[in-house]
């Protein structure tokens, strides 16, 4: 299983990640990425949510940054944190995964 994961909200990050947790405990074979962008981009450049990310990154998790939002928002790209990789824009990366068959997830 596929799973692409979109988080706009930073109220919504912490749901978001639990349940991407969730869902790899029922099925470690999952594939899953979230993207972070609009608001939530800004929890990925964030230091205090180093271990967090760590964490994703670890148990497999493809954490994405939407450029579009990082300029938006005025983060530097440098200001990042380690694991994340970062698209030109978020929705286009939803969509490019919907388009190959991944599962869409909006919490």
């Amino acid at each position: 299983m596929k799973v692409i994961i979109n988080v706009t909200e930073m109220e919504k990050v912490g749901i978001t990640i639990t349940s991407a947790f969730n869902l790899l405990r029922e099925d470690p074979s999952a594939i899953v990425e979230i993207v972070f962008h609009s608001n939530a981009v800004t929890f990925l450049a964030d230091a205090n949510n180093s271990e967090r990310v760590k964490g994703m990154v670890k148990a497999g998790m493809s954490v994405v940054a939407c450029r579009n939002s990082l300029i938006s928002k005025n983060i530097s790209e440098a200001s990042i944190l380690e694991g994340v990789r970062i698209v030109n824009a978020g929705i286009y990366e939803v969509l490019k995964r919907e388009s190959e068959g991944w599962l869409y997830i909006k919490l």
